[in-house]
């Protein structure tokens, strides 16, 4: 049986580590139905990952390496920072100086752009959609040196040309997949200090077309649903084994479809645990009192709400299936039920205004607790299949170079990023709750193990980022917060006054050559 070395590249760690599950369903998958030699080799916290890849290379001698990357960039930054660039200097090339065999990636981002990371990475081979079912068979493939034209999933690049570039496998029965087994593959005592949950789905694929989302490119544009009874049972296990109790659903969208939603949360209700849930994605179209209802019995004690905006106007351009009034209603209900929210604003829409940036932060100011988080990210991220995208390819094939792998935002036609970002910035002092998706915002991890260590020491139920809000309350009655706006202010001043003596320069410089 073939030896095969699993790499989790991810290193970022925005709001908190993740826990690779992905690529422990993938070794468990490899186990399970090949008899496959794994080790896993975790990059999440290593401080010098050309030592540990060598390490695991030379001691393991494996004949297939396969790569995890998560990320291609931050997503929601004002200034995006390209993660692609990180993995291939400080993951693939080491990998490559080391190893001479066949190398593939996979992950959530080879779902979006895997043909363009085979060019930047100089690879080989790439397997997008469900890995679970790819990876055995193509390294089944490998040891028996059987071709791998054919294989689906499979995108194939020789003599820096794609031979094949296979649609996304996905497999129906989400239930026939095994149980991942991390604690076998991973050492999780960090990630249980700084409070990083277990991630589970309830289901795959999103019914969803939000211009610039990829979700239905990655996982298909309808639901495979798991069986409820069966993600209780997963949940316990893991619980049980891992010895965290804190989950998070990683569906596109938790509450979609609505009524398999609540199966799931009966199903957990039943099973009397101990759990602290969150949800990475609930809409504003589908919650009411019966939801929040089930979903505090179950052990929720946040969620996320992906509203992106709180005007219709924005929220049609973006479309989106729900509307202002929707937002409102939302809030209203969480408010009544007590129920912490965290709520992701994205600004600059083509449709974007500077009426309808202080619609949104005016509404959102108003109804969210003031105990709630807000996430604020400037642009929209353009990625390649994304609607938005294929939009622009209609018009402009030759817009981008690389199909969106590099970052590239959207400009809205009667305002700037620019702008919209110090309006946003301006209006947020005024608001300790809000917060700023940026890498200069990344929560140090010494803040999330005391947070997490405290929480713990007083049997709260809190949400760790609250701590946050806290502390932002304490520079505000300190007048620490009053002296940060001031010193913004210095700098915008300064940077519009620098940016518009290079502007005269600019200008002079057009004058004299054109006289010349």
């Amino acid at each position: 049986m073939a030896k095969v070395l699993l790499i989790n590249s991810n290193r970022f760690k925005h709001p908190w580590p993740v826990i690779p599950f992905g690529l422990c369903y993938i070794a468990t998958a490899l186990e399970t139905n090949g008899n496959h030699t794994v080790r896993f080799l975790d990059l999440c916290f290593s401080s010098d990952c050309e030592y540990d890849i060598k390490n695991s290379i030379r001691s393991f001698v494996p004949d297939i390496i396969g790569i995890s990357i998560r990320n291609i960039d931050d997503t929601g930054g004002y200034r995006v920072h390209f993660l692609l660039e990180d993995v291939k200097n400080d993951v693939i090339d080491y990998c490559k100086r080391e190893f001479q065999g066949p190398i593939v990636i996979g992950g959530p981002s080879v779902g979006i752009s895997g043909r363009e990371m085979l060019d930047y990475f100089d690879l080989e081979y790439a397997i997008r959609g469900d890995g679970e079912a790819v990876m055995p068979e193509f390294v089944k493939r490998i040891e028996s040196c059987e071709p791998m034209e054919g294989l689906k999933g499979l995108i194939i690049r020789r003599d820096n040309t794609i031979i094949q570039d296979d649609e996304p496998f996905r497999v129906e029965d989400l239930d026939s997949l095994p149980f991942p087994k991390p604690v076998r593959y991973l050492d999780l005592d960090l990630y249980r200090r700084l409070g990083s949950p277990i991630h589970i789905q309830t289901k795959r694929g999103c019914t969803f077309s939000c211009s610039y989302c990829t979700y239905n490119k990655i996982e298909g544009k309808k639901y495979r649903l798991k069986n409820p009874a069966l993600i209780a049972d997963e949940i316990e296990t893991l619980v049980k084994d891992t010895g965290i109790n804190h989950i998070e659903f990683t569906d596109s969208t938790f509450n979609s479809p609505l009524v398999h939603t609540k199966k799931v949360l009966r199903e957990l209700i039943r099973k009397k645990l101990d759990l602290r849930l969150h949800t990475m994605g609930l809409t504003p179209a589908a919650v009411d009192e019966e939801l929040l209802d089930l979903m505090k019995r179950a052990g929720f004690n946040e969620v996320d709400i992906g509203a992106e905006s709180a005007c219709d106007k924005v929220l049609e351009s973006l479309s989106k299936d729900f509307k202002r009034e929707d937002v409102i209603r939302t809030a209203s209900l969480l408010k009544s039920k007590r129920i912490p929210a965290t709520w992701f604003i994205m600004f600059g829409a083509l449709t974007e205004t500077r009426e309808t940036v202080l619609e949104t932060l005016n509404t959102i100011g108003r109804i969210a607790s003031k105990w709630d988080l807000v996430f604020i990210s400037t642009g929209v991220r353009v990625y390649n299949g994304a609607p938005i995208a294929d939009e622009i390819m209609k018009y402009d094939t030759h817009y981008t170079s690389d199909k969106f792998l590099h970052p590239i935002k959207i400009e809205p036609g009667k305002i700037s990023l620019e702008n919209i970002h110090a309006i946003a910035k301006r209006f947020s002092f005024g608001f300790p709750n809000f917060y700023f998706y940026e890498k200069e915002n990344i929560i140090p991890g010494w803040l999330l193990i005391t947070g997490n260590f405290i929480l713990k020491v007083f049997h709260s139920r809190q949400p760790v980022w609250r701590l946050l809000i806290f502390l932002k309350r304490v520079e505000r009655f300190f007048g620490i917060a009053l002296l940060k706006r001031g010193l913004y202010e210095l700098k915008k001043r300064s940077g519009d006054k620098k940016s518009h003596i290079n502007n005269g320069f600019s200008l002079i410089r057009n004058e004299v050559h054109s006289n010349t």
